[in-house]
């Protein structure tokens, strides 16, 4: 686990939401972008564990970008 004094300043300042979808959209993530809340809280919901959650959100992404080349 990360501490807060040695993560980035912009990390520890602003807020969460502004700053997540900064990053995304710098990550170019879309899908991640679109569905994180949506898929947090069905996966709070039906008690699934942040490794499960994670693989949920990038199996989006990856659907996504193979629709995108298709397309």
């Amino acid at each position: 686990m990360i501490s807060v004094d040695v993560m980035p300043a912009a990390t520890t300042s602003g807020t969460p939401q502004v700053l997540l979808a900064h990053h995304l959209k710098q990550l170019k993530l879309p899908a991640v972008l679109r569905e994180y809340d949506k898929v947090a809280r069905e996966c709070a919901r039906d008690g699934v564990d942040h490794p499960r959650y994670l693989l949920r959100l990038i199996e989006l992404e990856l659907i996504d970008r193979e629709r995108r080349t298709v397309e």
